[in-house]
């Protein structure tokens, strides 16, 4: 018990630094995944025959002219913008290289991150990645086409979205779909309620990408749009294409992590000094026991022989008077 008192300081100093760092941690296990599955993926991309590529990107052009022809548009998709499973068999098998749901990958610059980007919104998708909303148009770029991804926002264990809201006009983003890159450039951010589905509308001759996230953050009333049109794709965009994936440490978690630190590293400089000092302290009782322990044998060495000495005194007087 008295031993469980002494690491019982650390013990709380250790929880609190997992505490702090949990929403960090996390992060990084799910760009470290993110990253796997990109690598992946551009492996399967480049093993693949041109012609089983030209197939796949045929049948997602010719899908997405269907939903034109239709003006499906996005009736309900904004609206079950989150955990909305992909239903349709035959959207399922579209752009499904390796038949675990991911169609490519996104890479915005400006919020430094690489997601990839799967087929439907469920929530088991949107806690990893990017979704896909199923009624728009898959994000293969051509005219008459309006795609929509959608991701979580404010999650304790993924980024994600979440810094959707510091995008701004002209910014761009990056989307990989098999072997080509599509480059998007953002020219419009709008807020609008979950039933609010116009803005997702298909317009004619027009190549339209929107990223959808929650908004307000935490509170998730609306829903922040940010709309952008496909621009020429140039090799100078291809450093700015690189996937990128990076973890940061929130201010707000850096500054008690540093003074939870501060603590463990005192709690232990304070905890050795004192072991030190004991350690002293014992040597010293142990030295002033033995340096007692050697007077008291020494005076009992000379009391012993002056005993001695007195007894064969008395014997040589005794003697005396014999004689």
């Amino acid at each position: 018990m008295k031993k469980l008192r002494g690491i019982a300081p650390l013990l709380v100093i250790v929880i609190g630094l997992a505490v702090l760092f949990y929403p960090t941690i996390s992060n990084f296990l799910v760009m470290k995944n993110a990253s796997r599955a990109v690598t992946n993926y551009d492996a399967a991309t480049e093993s693949i025959s041109d012609e089983e590529y030209q197939k796949m990107l045929d049948a997602a052009h010719a899908y997405n002219e269907q939903l034109a022809a239709n003006n499906a548009g996005a009736t309900d998709a904004l609206a079950a913008a989150v955990n909305t499973e992909a239903v349709s068999e035959e959207y399922n098998k579209l752009l499904n290289l390796d038949g675990d749901g991911m169609m490519g990958y996104i890479t915005i610059p400006r919020l430094k991150e690489t997601m990839p980007i799967y087929h439907g919104t469920a929530e088991k998708v949107l806690q990893v990645g990017i979704g896909h909303l199923e009624q728009t148009s898959l994000p293969v770029g051509g005219e008459t086409t309006h795609a929509a991804l959608s991701g979580h926002r404010g999650l304790p264990t993924a980024k994600l979205f979440t810094d959707l809201n510091l995008m701004k006009k002209g910014d761009r983003f990056y989307i990989k779909i098999l072997k080509d890159t599509y480059a998007y450039q953002v020219d419009k951010i709008t807020t609008v309620l979950p039933t609010d589905t116009k803005e997702l509308a298909i317009e004619p001759g027009k190549d339209l990408v929107t990223l959808i996230t929650c908004t307000p953050y935490a509170v998730n009333t609306h829903r922040l749009l940010v709309r952008a049109h496909r621009i020429p794709y140039t090799p100078e965009q291809a450093e700015e294409a690189k996937p990128t994936f990076r973890v940061d440490i929130p201010l707000q978690y850096l500054l008690p992590s540093i003074g939870l630190i501060a603590l463990l590293a005192g709690w232990t400089i304070w905890q050795h000094r004192t072991r030190r000092r004991a350690a002293a302290a014992a040597d010293s009782a142990a030295s002033t026991i033995s340096t007692a322990a050697s007077a008291s044998q020494q005076l009992s060495e000379l009391l012993e022989t002056s005993t001695t000495d007195e007894s064969h005194g008395k014997g040589r007087t005794r003697h005396g008077k014999h004689a």
